[in-house]
C-alpha cells in the first residue's frame, strides 16, 4: 500500500528532486562537532600515566621492551597503565583483537601476573607502534588521537540522533492524531509476523490502529550508504510478504550523504514508493495517516 503522498509524484526522478531540495544534510548541532568537554575530562584521567610513558627509555626495541615489562610486572595494578597505552594508540575498546591477538583487558586485570604476562603485554604495545609514540609531545600526542576519534563518535551518535528526532515527530504525529479521534498507537523495535506465523520483519518503529499495521526503518547518510542498494535487491518481496498480512512499510532516511547517492535513491523508489525524508515527514505523514481508512 502506497501512503497518499507518494503517489503524488509523476516519476521517481520528481521524488528524487523533492527529497533532494528538501533534504537535511546533518542532524548534530554545531556544539556537539567535537566533545571538548568529554576530551578535558578524559586527558585529566590518563594524564598521571604520561610521565610513565616519557621516562621508558626507548634508544632500542630490546631496552623498551624489558623495561615496559618489568616496570608493568612492578607495579601493583598494571591495568592502568596498558589502558593508558592503548589509549595513546588511538583504541578504545573493552578488548583487543588481531589475526594473532585477543586481550580482554578486564580479565587481564583479574588474572594472576607473570612475567611471561607483562613481556606479552610489552611485545604487543611494541608491535603495535608504542616507540612511535613515545617520540612524540605526548599531551598534544594524546589531544590530536582523542580528536581524531571523535569523526567516528559523529558517525555513530549521527545515527542515534536521527532516530531520537524521528521519534519526537512521530509521538507528536500520532497525539495530534488521537486528539482527532484517531486511535494510532506508536511503539519500538517490534517485529511484523508474515503470513508464515515464522518469518518476521524487524522495524525500528510501529504505528498501529484498528489492527492496521506500518513498520518504520529509520536510516541517516553523512556519506554515501548501502540502504538504497539492500532496497533494490529485497524490498520487492518485502512489500508483498508486509501486504500479505495487511501491514506497510514507510522508510524515513535522509543525509549529506544522498547528494552522492541520486541516482540509487531514485531506483530504490522504483521498488519502494514510501520514502520520506525529514522535512517530508513533518509535512506529509500526518495526513497520510489521517486519509487511511
Amino acid at each position: 500500500m502506497n501512503l497518499e503522498s507518494r503517489d503524488r509524484y509523476a516519476s521517481s526522478e520528481d521524488f528524487r528532486d523533492d527529497f533532494i531540495g528538501t533534504l537535511t544534510p546533518g542532524i548534530i548541532p554545531r556544539a556537539n562537532f567535537i566533545q571538548w568537554k568529554t576530551i578535558e575530562e578524559k586527558r585529566k584521567k590518563y594524564e598521571r600515566y604520561f610521565e610513565f610513558f616519557r621516562e621508558l627509555p626507548h634508544s632500542s626495541d630490546t631496552e623498551l621492551r624489558n623495561h615496559l615489562r618489568d616496570s608493568l610486572f612492578a607495579d601493583d595494578d598494571p591495568l592502568p597503565l596498558v589502558t593508558a597505552a592503548f589509549q595513546l594508540l588511538g583504541h578504545t575498546g573493552k578488548t583487543y583483537a588481531s589475526v594473532e591477538d585477543f586481550v580482554d583487558f578486564k580479565k587481564l586485570g583479574k588474572d594472576e601476573k607473570t612475567v611471561e604476562s607483562m613481556e606479552y603485554v610489552a611485545n604487543l604495545l611494541l608491535a603495535l607502534g608504542i616507540k612511535n609514540v613515545l617520540e612524540c609531545n605526548l599531551d598534544d600526542y594524546f589531544l590530536g588521537v582523542q580528536i581524531g576519534l571523535e569523526s567516528h563518535r559523529r558517525k555513530n551518535v549521527g545515527g542515534t540522533a536521527f532516530v531520537a528526532s524521528v521519534r519526537t515527530e512521530l509521538e507528536k504525529i500520532i497525539k495530534s492524531l488521537n486528539f482527532k479521534g484517531q486511535p494510532w498507537e506508536l511503539s519500538e523495535e517490534k517485529k511484523i509476523i508474515y503470513i508464515d506465523g515464522v518469518t518476521s520483519k524487524k522495524v525500528d518503529f510501529l504505528l498501529q490502529k484498528d489492527g492496521k499495521k506500518i513498520g518504520v526503518e529509520v536510516n541517516f547518510y553523512t556519506a554515501p550508504g548501502s540502504k538504497p542498494t539492500e532496497i533494490k535487491r529485497s524490498y520487492g518481496q518485502v512489500n508483498r510478504d508486509l501486504d500479505a498480512v495487511g501491514a506497510s512499510l514507510i522508510w524515513i532516511t535522509d543525509g549529506a550523504g544522498y547528494l552522492s547517492m541520486k541516482n540509487s535513491l531514485k531506483e530504490a523508489r522504483d521498488i519502494h514508493q514510501n520514502i520520506y525524508n525529514f522535512q517530508m515527514l513533518k509535512t506529509y505523514l500526518e495526513p497520510d495517516l489521517e486519509l487511511l481508512p
